[in-house]
């Protein structure tokens, strides 16, 4: 399986922060500590919503555009998050 998949599904079932390089569109690469939300796959790649500490909101990011992923020992409070009502948001 994906090493990155491994990673942030751990993460997710744990409520650990991940710090990740996360590149942006235009290439610039940014730091960044994110409480990850779910996971899913469409069109052809994988999609993780989180909660980003630097933007503080919730954040899609794409895992192909993640430069490097490590989960820390820092937990976060479990949410009521749901799949269904973000989609529906959007």
């Amino acid at each position: 399986m994906n090493p990155k998949l491994d990673t942030i599904q751990h993460a997710i079932s744990n409520f650990h922060v991940l710090q990740l390089k996360y590149i942006k569109s235009i290439g610039v690469i940014s730091e960044r500590a994110i409480e990850p939300l779910a996971l899913y796959f469409e069109q052809g790649q994988w999609h993780l919503i989180a909660f980003c500490r630097l933007r503080q909101e919730k954040r899609l990011f794409l895992l192909n555009r993640i430069a490097s992923l490590r989960e820390t020992d820092q937990d976060f409070a479990p949410n009521q998050f749901s799949l269904a009502a973000y989609f529906k948001q959007q």
